[in-house]
């Protein structure tokens, strides 16, 4: 008899306790930064940059979605107050240069940390190629919107720090600082020997 009100108790103690599963779930959101929404998948990274001319930045990248898979990711610079200076978002699917398409969360951390590093050659525009006055586009480049050849080549001439990061398949986009202005160039796509 002691045994089956020993078993009863047992039983009446697993009804009580929540599924396991719901407490996976309360990790998951738990781990959401404050603020944000709860995600299945989640990952950010940021490092300090100092660029050319005692200039100094952050670069920041977080990435979020329903799945790894499905995430879209966000590109930031910012000063070192947190001045936002230039932001960008991209479904990871879409930049297939810095995202794996079956990435996990810890995969697709490092990934972010990757992209928030500068692909320029050197980290002042001057090293982009030259526009050449009467031609469509500078070769290998595809200005963003808006921006002009003299817009293009007024970065280029004031050497000041510029930030490339993958942004497609085999493209880079190119962001052009000076102080608390940032202007995205457009896309630059290494020559192909």
């Amino acid at each position: 008899m002691k045994r089956i009100a020993l078993g009863f108790a047992a039983l009446a103690l697993a009804a009580c306790s929540p599924p396991a599963q719901d407490a996976q779930m309360e990790d998951v959101a738990s781990s959401t930064p404050p603020g944000a929404a709860p995600a299945g998948c989640f990952a950010e990274a940021s490092r300090d940059w100092s660029a050319v001319g005692g200039q100094y930045y952050v670069i920041e990248a977080e990435a979020t979605g329903a799945t790894c898979r499905e995430a879209t990711a966000t590109l930031r610079i910012t000063t070192s107050d947190g001045t936002v200076l230039f932001e960008r978002a991209y479904p990871t699917a879409q930049v297939s240069l810095a995202f794996a398409p079956n990435a996990d969360q810890s995969t697709l951390r490092s990934e972010l940390e990757a992209w928030t590093q500068n692909t320029a050659e050197t980290p002042t525009a001057d090293w982009l190629p030259a526009w050449p006055s009467g031609a469509p586009k500078p070769p290998y480049f595809q200005p963003a919107e808006g921006v002009t050849r003299n817009t293009y080549e007024g970065a280029r001439g004031n050497q000041g720090p510029v930030f490339c990061y993958p942004d497609g398949g085999e493209s880079n986009a190119c962001v052009a600082l000076a102080g608390t202005n940032a202007t995205l160039l457009g896309s630059w796509t290494p020559e192909r020997p």
